[in-house]
């Protein structure tokens, strides 16, 4: 069995002052930020490819068919399934577009699948009424966050919270029997901001089935509570 002596057990504590200086001094190692392109100018400035969709654009195109506003994009490819975009098929540069398989969706920065890594075809969709803008990435230096690094990243960015108390209210309705509801209220006090969204649609379908009494329509209420709180920066 090893026995320390005087002389190693001398020169242990000597080093150990300097080792405590040494680790002490050492400066804390910063994470890379997830990257939000935010506006079309920061897109020319991404290594990869980027496009961004704004609020403007949504509201010209149809802004509650998700396939009419990635038609837009250009290496975007979408497929139609039932011709009012609950479903997309997505396709990057050449990828198959079967159920978005090899696209990563995110909303606000999050992965939207359920089981991204097992299981990444997109059987959900968010409502795209409560979208304000869009962010599409292509390019292996961007995606960095999701299982998929061959197609590309679609980001929907959602109603933001309203720097002061406001509401909105919007109601469409047409002869065919589709009806949408889109209302919003929200604030912002202090380091605390919150916003409450509604959308309501719903539509009776193109065509109606034989030998039943249902339809091709669809109902939707989708449900969102929002809360903020906006700390002190450390410096």
């Amino acid at each position: 069995m090893f026995k320390p002596s005087r002389l190693s057990l001398a020169v242990a504590i000597s080093l150990a002052p300097g080792l405590n200086w040494a680790a002490g001094d050492e400066q804390p190692e910063m994470l890379e930020p997830m990257e939000i392109i935010g506006d079309a100018s920061a897109a020319q400035t991404l290594p990869g490819s980027g496009y961004v969709v704004g609020e403007q654009q949504m509201k010209t195109e149809v802004e509650t068919d998700i396939n009419q506003v990635l038609k837009t994009v250009p290496g975007v490819y979408v497929r139609e399934e039932e011709g009012l975009g609950l479903r997309p098929n997505i396709g990057i540069r050449g990828a198959t577009a079967e159920r978005s398989s090899n696209v990563t969706l995110m909303e606000d920065g999050i992965l939207i699948a359920p089981a991204p890594y097992s299981n990444p075809a997109a059987y959900y969709f968010p409502t795209l009424k409560r979208m304000s803008s869009l962010e599409v990435l292509k390019g292996a230096p961007l995606l960095r966050y999701g299982p998929q690094t061959t197609g590309g990243v679609i980001n929907l960015i959602s109603t933001p919270i309203p720097d002061q108390r406001q509401g909105y209210i919007e109601s469409v309705t047409n002869d065919r029997g589709s009806t949408d509801v889109h209302v919003t209220y929200g604030d912002t006090a202090g380091d605390w901001g919150y916003l409450l969204e509604t959308v309501q649609r719903s539509a009776k379908g193109f065509k109606e089935i034989d030998r039943s009494n249902r339809d091709t329509g669809f109902d939707i209420e989708d449900y969102v509570g929002k809360l903020r709180w906006q700390g002190e920066r450390q410096s």
